[in-house]
């Protein structure tokens, strides 16, 4: 079952870097760049300069392992955490089908900017008690209804939010917007990306799939792990 289920997440992802693939040939730029990686483009070849990105990748399953650990996989302890860490957690009332409005889910969310951000700004402070902030950006924060959490799902919000604080790539805002936006579209629907876009865009996809593995793996070593997997499966996509 966990085989089927890591190979269907893969074809996803396959099927979705065909289709960046194909835009990249048609709109040839010579270089791409994010905070740790650099991608040089020529006549049918690549160079992709991305060691800091991979020492990045392997810091941040070491390290989550290592904190889940520490902190007895309590999503409790893992909030205290991260708000000691500089992200603002909110806990509100029907927080999921707040966040459904805009096409998020309930839990890590990431830098937005325009309406989606508006939105989350003027809703989330009048739910709280708080002035309403009148702006078109946001930081990442957590947003969570005010219910006992489930561990699985938490811990898969972690691994994206500790993805984010190494810096891997595919947390701006661009990319995570377009990662909402074209996830389940069509080659047609994306072809007015540009190639950074395109390329950002498949980092916002990786980070996603990685988050996935991880609760995948970590579910096998775990009690309960089939009800991980059907609270995984039935969700989408998460940002």
């Amino acid at each position: 079952m966990f085989d089927f289920i890591q190979k269907l997440i893969y074809s996803v992802l396959a099927i979705q870097e065909k289709i960046l693939r194909k835009k990249l040939r048609r709109n040839f730029k010579p270089i791409y760049s994010n905070t740790t990686s650099k991608r040089t483009f020529g006549q049918g070849a690549s160079l992709e300069l991305s060691s800091q990105t991979k020492k990045n990748q392997f810091k941040l399953e070491n390290n989550v392992k290592t904190i889940l650990k520490k902190y007895e996989n309590n999503p409790q302890k893992l909030l205290a955490f991260i708000r000691r860490s500089g992200t603002k957690v909110y806990k509100i009332p029907f927080a999921n089908k707040i966040l459904a409005v805009i096409g998020y889910e309930e839990g890590f969310v990431s830098s937005a900017q325009g309406l989606k951000a508006l939105y989350i700004n003027t809703v989330i402070p009048v739910l709280i008690g708080e002035k309403m902030r009148f702006s078109f950006k946001i930081e990442p924060m957590f947003v969570l209804r005010n219910l006992p959490l489930d561990n699985y799902c938490m811990i898969q919000q972690f691994h994206k939010w500790y993805a984010m604080k190494l810096n891997l790539p595919g947390f701006d805002a661009e990319a995570q917007n377009n990662f909402q936006k074209y996830l389940h579209s069509s080659d047609e629907n994306i072809k007015s990306l540009s190639v950074e876009e395109i390329l950002g865009l498949k980092e916002a996809i990786a980070r996603d799939v990685e988050a996935i593995n991880f609760i995948l793996d970590f579910a096998k070593s775990t009690t309960g792990s089939k009800n991980a997997l059907k609270k995984i499966t039935t969700g989408g996509a998460s940002v």
